[in-house]
């Protein structure tokens, strides 16, 4: 290829660059505000307990007899 062919290709490349560019910035800028999600049906509950007392009730054999907390199933 000749030098100013390649140089039409490149002006070419950048200018399908460019246009690609300012689209996918236009359609990020116009984009619509998220929908809200809907609620996962977590819930808090807070206890206060006795930092020690909590430490002493969790022995090492209390910990091997643990099990898991059930865990909301989807719907």
């Amino acid at each position: 290829m000749r030098r100013s062919s390649l140089s039409r290709w490149a002006a070419a490349a950048a200018l399908v660059a460019s246009v690609v560019a300012v689209a996918a910035w236009r359609t990020a800028a116009t984009a619509a505000e998220p929908e809200p999600q809907p609620d996962s049906g977590t819930t808090v509950n807070q206890v206060r307990q006795d930092p020690e007392k909590v430490r002493d009730y969790w022995t090492p054999e209390q910990m091997r007899k643990a099990q898991d907390a059930p865990m909301p199933k989807d719907n």
